[in-house]
């Protein structure tokens, strides 16, 4: 058998796995249902498993970029590039440490069920919550879009499937699994999706690495591709990737904005509870998968060793078909689309979410039933699917990883400040939130797209801007609030 016919046989058999997965959690889901259509549908009753919500998000956090976009601009920047990995890892944890007790406890308090309900009720500002789901339904757009791509390119290199035949197929999987079952259903076909990733960033790690020679066979031979690969950070330029400024943005980039993602840090509002025990379980199997998984950063190094005139995006697919047996290419197939699926239908849960809930029923239609609301979400899915099904057919862009951290940025630096000054400080304002949510991400535009900063440097600048206006207005306006509450008193004493 070909490598194609291969390919489609373990496609489809993945497809009914996971599509099996997905129906059977909802059933289960109905069945522990907390009462609440919402609560149940957005994040899955709060009964999902600790082991399996860290999964979802530990893999929503690996998408098409960790898989193929990132390891091609290593396979270019060289080891400077390996500060990602560096940063990721505690990226994901240490902030949760911070962010996951207190989230999950003043948001069950609330009643918030989403990232900008949660927000808008700790600030008490309904602005505040229509600019983040504002944000979120625009620029989450952009790696949706990215997901897409890569999924359908993956599944083109693979089974011969065109382009937009694989995009067309995309859509109507992706669309199933996020409407079946909401959280509940995304977060087991996660970590469904999960094991084959897991083999295969292994697998290929350690094959290539032994190809190459070893650690000390890939340096001689990076220095002999070119000599910067092997520098620790890149010297500072408009186009360096990893300068010292832009390793100290990476920093900023996976603590903050990063982790301040709704399609990530909605899982902390969906654990069961806050003891020790669920906590340190979440973390422990989030830090075991993390290191895992972004170990396949090696693999752009190895890559371009052993395939320099591959094109970037395609040299892990490559390496797949060119180093496995037939049956493990296919395999390493799927757990490359796992990694799009995963993320795909996390970002599209969080954006119908805000639709349906943050606009709908918060906002159009208060009197709205849970229902009600639910179907608008599912609907919103479907309409947001489509969209990125539309712009990927028309004109596809080009480098998915730009692609992926253009939205990312954009929602992070808007979400970032507000978000770990609701959980640090009880002095941060309403009006200090409303201000540097919209600051940060216009920074983060004008920084890396008007002024040519590099990427990762302008997240860092966008975030010290809106900390710098969230602590200023915020002092500003406790002030006034209490020079008001001493004339007051004193009025009252005469």
């Amino acid at each position: 058998m070909t490598l194609e016919q291969i390919s489609v046989i373990f496609f489809v058999g993945f497809l009914i796995f996971v599509g099996l997965v997905a129906f059977i959690s909802s059933k289960l889901g109905a069945k522990q249902t907390s009462g609440s259509a919402d609560v149940d549908y957005y994040l899955g009753g709060r009964s999902t498993p600790t082991v399996v919500l860290a999964f979802s998000y530990v893999t929503s956090s690996i998408s098409a970029a960790c898989f193929m976009g990132d390891p091609g601009i290593m396979s270019t920047v060289g080891w400077p590039y390996y500060w990602v990995v560096i940063a990721v890892i505690p990226g994901l944890i240490i902030p949760a440490v911070l962010l996951m007790p207190k989230m999950r406890m003043q948001a069950e308090k609330l009643g918030s069920l989403t990232i900008p309900e949660y927000l808008g009720d700790r600030y008490q500002s309904e602005t505040l919550r229509l600019i983040i789901a504002g944000v979120i339904s625009v620029f989450y757009i952009f790696p949706l879009v990215a997901q897409f791509k890569g999924a359908a390119v993956l599944l083109e290199s693979f089974t011969g499937i065109s382009f937009k035949a694989g995009l067309a197929i995309i859509t109507v999987v992706i669309i199933f699994y996020v409407i079946v079952g909401g959280l509940k259903s995304v977060a087991w076909t996660d970590f469904a999706q999960g094991l084959p990733m897991l083999i295969i960033s292994v697998v290929l790690v350690i094959l290539s690495l032994k190809a190459v020679g070893g650690f000390n066979g890939l340096e001689a031979k990076l220095a002999q591709i070119d000599p910067n690969m092997l520098n620790i950070v890149q010297a500072e330029s408009s186009d360096a990737q990893m300068s010292l400024s832009g390793v100290f943005g990476n920093f900023v980039f996976w603590c903050i904005i990063f982790i301040s993602q709704p399609y990530l840090c909605s899982r902390f509002l969906a654990i069961p509870n806050v003891k020790r025990k669920t906590i340190g379980t979440f973390l422990i199997t989030a830090l075991i998968l993390s290191t895992i998984y972004n170990s396949f950063y090696l693999c752009g190094l190895t890559g371009r060793v052993l395939f320099p005139d591959v094109k970037a995006d395609y040299l892990t697919v490559t390496m797949a078909k060119e180093m496995l047996p037939k049956w493990a290419a296919a395999m390493m197939m799927i757990g490359i689309f796992a990694a799009m699926m995963s993320t795909a239908t996390s970002v599209l849960l969080v954006v119908g979410q805000a639709v349906g809930r943050d606009f709908y029923s918060k906002t159009i239609n208060k009197n709205a039933t849970a229902e009600q609301e639910v179907r608008v979400t599912r609907i919103a899915v479907v309409a947001v699917a489509f969209i990125c099904f539309a712009f990927n057919f028309v004109n596809p862009p080009e480098f998915l990883s730009v692609v992926l951290y253009l939205g990312l940025s954009g929602i992070g630096a808007c979400i970032g400040v507000p978000l770990f000054a609701a959980i640090i400080s009880n002095r941060a304002t309403k009006e200090g939130a409303v201000v540097s949510s919209i600051t940060g991400p216009i920074a983060y535009l004008i920084f890396n797209y008007v002024i040519g900063i590099n990427y990762w440097f302008s997240c860092l600048l966008a975030v010290v801007i809106a900390a710098i206006l969230m602590i200023g207005i915020s002092a500003y306006v406790n002030k006034k609030a209490e020079s008001c509450q001493m004339k007051k008193y004193a009025k009252n004493m005469q």
